[in-house]
């Protein structure tokens, strides 16, 4: 019973660090933003929910395989830091292309940005076992 339980500091430790990472990238995210996702989510508007979903997801994608492949804390760390790097071009590349897109709550232009953010993710992701 001891060594199945002999990974849950390490687990923990993980769990701890990835979720803190997706807290600072989410608001990373949020602060970089030409408008308030806050506001417009609760305000019911479907596209900032849609596009915010999307870079959450390709955040995390990376950070899944970094864990996977065992990354030292350190490393995890680091490409966590990539990976949100990445994400923020994407959403600034994407919204030179599509200006206001998010602002004005248009959802196909939302499921745009929150494609390219898993694609871009999922891409990064792949890129660490290579």
């Amino acid at each position: 019973m001891q060594e199945s339980l002999s990974g849950v500091p390490l687990f923990l430790v993980y769990v701890s660090v990835g979720i803190a990472m997706l807290a600072a990238f989410t608001k990373i995210y949020i602060w970089i933003t030409p408008y308030d996702e806050a506001k417009e989510i609760t305000e019911g508007h479907l596209a900032p929910a849609i596009a915010l979903s999307g870079a959450m997801l390709g955040f995390t994608f990376p950070l899944v395989i970094a864990s996977y492949t065992h990354a030292g804390i350190v490393d995890f760390l680091g490409w966590g830091i990539l990976a949100c790097v990445i994400q923020l071009f994407v959403f600034w590349a994407l919204h030179a292309l599509l200006p206001k897109v998010i602002e004005t709550n248009n959802t196909a232009g939302a499921l745009c940005f929150a494609t390219a953010s898993i694609c871009v993710g999922l891409i990064n992701a792949a890129s660490f076992i290579a």
